[in-house]
């Protein structure tokens, strides 16, 4: 149920093994010194050099160049007397691979879950603190509500008592006017104070 494939570029084999859905690395390259070649400005095996030449595989599995398993032709045998041993070991790296995957994916989701929580807490504290300004404006606003009321009756007592002389038409007129302002910014009246009644929520 394994795969792999391999392709040559510019000299040298590019390999991996699919084990499952899993990619594990495999770096194919000549084993020790060898003759080379310049090829657009690196230096390449000798396409010269015997079928024989000593091989070496070496096991990647995150494609980083870290190698986790070498096999190498030697005086014990070469490559191809080896491919159980290399398989058995590759399918191995992949497994483990897949449950390094799985590892990093619940530490990435355990993450995103924390920066979640982070950002609906800050959000909270937002609106929290909106709802905390409103609640003071509604104070402003009732205050001057109410100072805009206790200066209608003030001037209306003065107007009774004799201490001040005003046109009783123009009086009644600025009187509504003030006291239908008074009721605009007044916070109960206009509602204002629904903008803080409930505890904010995501």
């Amino acid at each position: 149920g394994h795969s792999g494939d391999a392709y040559e570029s510019n000299g040298k084999i590019h390999g991996r093994a699919i084990i499952g859905d899993t990619y594990v690395g495999l770096d194919i390259a000549i084993a020790g010194k060898h003759r080379t070649v310049r090829h657009h400005g690196y230096d390449r095996p000798s396409p010269d050099l015997p079928a024989n030449t000593p091989l070496i595989l070496r096991l990647d599995p995150g494609f980083d160049g870290r190698s986790t398993k070498i096999w190498e032709d030697n005086d014990t045998g070469q490559l191809e007397t080896r491919i159980a041993e290399i398989a058995a070991g590759v399918i191995v790296a992949g497994e483990a691979q897949f449950r390094t995957s799985l590892r990093v994916e619940e530490e990435r989701v355990r993450e995103a879950q924390i920066e979640q929580e982070r950002k609906r807490q800050k959000r909270l504290e937002e609106l929290n603190q909106k709802r905390l300004q409103n609640l003071r404006n509604s104070g402003d606003l009732l205050r001057q509500a109410q100072d805009i009321r206790s200066l209608v009756e003030q001037v209306g007592r003065a107007i009774e008592n004799g201490s001040t002389s005003i046109d009783e038409g123009a009086f009644s007129a600025w009187m509504r006017w003030a006291l239908a302002e008074a009721d605009k910014i007044d916070p109960v009246l206009s509602g204002q104070f629904k903008t803080h009644l409930e505890e904010p929520s995501l």
